[in-house]
């Protein structure tokens, strides 16, 4: 579950010297700084996760943020895969007909 990996990366002295740094560094090869911005990182992934998952609204969040730290999280996991979803990528796209969307200047498109 998502919320465990989270709950391993969280402020504890214990995890710091028992599970980072022996060990669940590795799990993030495109990571190198330090653990509590990584938390904090797949903290806001997951609650936005958790938002989509149970249908809650999400137009009022900094959704290029969101997507911002979704592929910087990515990254961190494999570099690799965050480029090749960087070149498929159409959220920005989206995000950016938004507005006129919203508005009813342009159709939708699917």
């Amino acid at each position: 579950m998502f919320g465990f990996w989270v709950s391993l990366l969280a402020n504890s002295n214990d995890y710091e010297t028992r599970l980072w740094r022996p060990a669940l560094h590795k799990a993030f090869p495109g990571y190198s700084g330090r653990r509590g911005a990584l938390h904090r990182d797949l903290y806001h992934v997951r609650l936005l996760r958790t938002r989509i998952a149970h249908y809650e609204p999400i137009h009022g969040r900094h959704l290029t943020a969101d997507h911002a730290t979704v592929l910087r999280v990515l990254g961190y996991l494999s570099p690799e895969v965050a480029d090749w979803v960087r070149l498929n990528d159409r959220v920005p796209e989206v995000l950016a007909r938004r507005r006129d969307v919203c508005a009813a200047t342009v159709p939708t498109r699917f």
